[in-house]
């Protein structure tokens, strides 16, 4: 795949960031306030389709619909949306784990939001060794992005009570996998750093090679998925900030690619039930899953494949041994 160039509809500071990474940058609307600001752009947004093949949408939530019908304009073009629009605009909301196969063909598809990616995943790796009954999941959710941070709550719990009960993560899910039973819970707590979850899991009675459930057989099972993180409280790592830091300082400018799970939450209660404290990187755990969306629609090859070459390429799995003790 090769970068064609991104889009700015603000002449700000993130121009010069693409420019000293050697990524065109291209104006949504007038470039002539681009210019007034003192950045150069390479041309407009239709400019810049004419030279693609797929287009990632990240627009603010929303406007999905709007720029679908310029993207329509383009025969051939496919776009892939985010997880701030409603599963309707596109009919197909994806999950690297869950339906990469489906996705072939269709020129549009939506990847879940980064709390529904966060999920997918952890209910998708531990549905395959033990079978799912039902997931409740409390969502605790940071109140705005880091560059964001005058839109941040201060000093209040804001329960997510406009969507009723169940929150729409629940939902959500189940446009990626229809047969789990999930219902949640969400609310935003005044910090910008990571989302949390609380997960409590009914499973099968018995594993699938027919062993008893257990906190270790868990952790084992989430080990089978590079995309899921071990985080030990060993290692000192005690909250999302401290697993900021640590991503911080290892070249991935403190991208988690990864869900992180806290090796020592992981528990199985006398009625065996699973519970786990998650934490999730909202601007990095849907990349991978957006660079797998492009191969999926495309059908360029097939999902291990893909899975393996985007977490090679992120370095996702390279911290395995800086997060966590992972047996006794």
């Amino acid at each position: 795949m090769e970068l064609v160039g991104v889009t700015k509809a603000t002449a700000d500071y993130k121009v010069d960031e693409a420019h000293e990474k050697g990524i065109r940058v291209f104006s949504v609307g007038n470039c002539k306030r681009f210019e007034d600001a003192g950045y150069s752009v390479e041309g407009s947004l239709n400019e810049l389709l004419q030279d693609c093949n797929a287009v990632v949408d990240c627009s603010p939530k929303h406007i999905g619909k709007e720029n679908m019908a310029v993207y329509s304009n383009y025969p051939g073009l496919r776009a892939i949306f985010q997880g701030g629009e409603k599963h309707e605009l596109t009919g197909f909301s994806f999950n690297s784990d869950c339906n990469y196969g489906p996705a072939a063909g269709k020129r549009w598809i939506r990847v879940v939001s980064c709390n529904t990616t966060a999920l997918c995943r952890v209910i998708s790796t531990l549905n395959a060794s033990f079978k799912v009954r039902k997931v409740r999941a409390t969502i605790v959710r940071r109140s705005a992005d880091q560059a964001e941070s005058e839109k941040s709550v201060l000093n209040a719990w804001v329960p997510d009570v406009g969507h009723g009960f169940p929150s729409h993560h629940a939902s959500d899910v189940r446009t990626v996998m229809p047969g789990i039973n999930i219902t949640s819970l969400a609310g935003e707590a005044p910090m910008t750093l990571m989302h949390g979850h609380m997960l409590f899991i009914e499973a099968g009675n018995n594993s699938e090679n027919g062993g008893t459930i257990t906190a270790e057989t868990v952790a084992e099972a989430l080990q089978q998925n590079p995309r899921i993180l071990l985080c030990s409280l060993q290692k000192g790592l005690t909250s999302t900030a401290k697993l900021k830091d640590l991503f911080s300082l290892n070249g991935r400018n403190g991208n988690l690619y990864e869900v992180c799970v806290w090796k020592e939450s992981i528990g199985v209660d006398s009625d065996g039930e699973i519970g786990m404290h998650v934490a999730i990187d909202q601007q990095a755990d849907v990349v991978p899953e957006n660079i797998d969306a492009i191969r999926a629609v495309f059908s360029t090859m097939p999902a291990e494949e893909s899975i393996a070459l985007t977490n090679a390429s992120l370095g996702i799995g390279k911290m395995l041994k800086n997060i966590a003790y992972l047996r006794k």
